[in-house]
């Protein structure tokens, strides 16, 4: 029976060793699965990137390069038509800052009893620039007497009568001097001021969405 005993504890001895080392292979081999595993995922995600020979990229290229060649196949006067269109955003800045400015000062002139001299000329250049950017604002949005985007309707047709009002103002106080230094002036500098800022709202909607100026 002793001897029996110490048998099956020299067996059970052997068998651990036996066993630990089983396992050890086994989480090996484990480990060696989920290595390769990854190694694979990341051959799959880097295969998903596009080669640069790849039919993707070879077709994305075709398409900028026909776009180029369309752009350089068009007449001048329509690259010239469609550059004085970008320069819309840019002369916008001119009646956008004078006819505010000319408001405030002809206000503050007419209560000092001060000459409006400087202020008539800023009258003048502000209700230029109005007309100007109107005008481009039609090359850059097109010759169309409806819009899709209401948006772009209203900020047409408020620059359009912005436009013509800025060029009927600066007409005025061009021809007689004395009407810079009116009340009437005040009320129309006050009325373009309001208008402008709509307009400038809408502009910046059809740029940076409706709700660019929200809290």
């Amino acid at each position: 029976m002793t001897r029996l005993i110490l048998a099956l504890l020299l067996a059970a001895s052997a068998f651990a060793p036996a066993a630990a080392h089983k396992d050890h292979q086994k989480k090996m081999a484990e480990a060696a699965a989920a290595a390769k595993a990854e190694e694979a995922a990341q051959l799959r995600a880097n295969a998903a990137v596009a080669h640069p020979m790849s039919p993707v990229v070879h077709e994305a290229v075709k398409e900028d390069l026909a776009a180029l060649e369309a752009e350089a196949a068009r007449p001048w006067h329509a690259r010239l038509i469609d550059w004085l269109g970008r320069t819309h955003p840019f002369l916008v800045h001119f009646p956008l800052a004078l006819f505010p400015v000319a408001c405030v000062a002809l206000i503050f002139a007419r209560r000092r009893g001060d000459a409006v001299d400087l202020i008539r000329s800023l009258i003048v250049v502000g209700g230029a620039a109005a007309a100007a950017a109107a005008l481009l604002g039609w090359f850059n949005a097109g010759f169309e007497l409806t819009d899709k985007d209401p948006l772009l309707g209203w900020h047409r047709w408020i620059g359009t009568v912005l436009g013509l009002a800025g060029a009927a103002i600066a007409a005025w106080a061009w021809r007689r001097p004395s009407s810079a230094n009116s009340r009437a002036m005040v009320v129309l500098l006050a009325v373009v001021t309001v208008a402008l800022l709509i307009q400038g709202w809408l502009g910046g909607a059809l740029i940076h969405g409706i709700d660019h100026l929200n809290w």
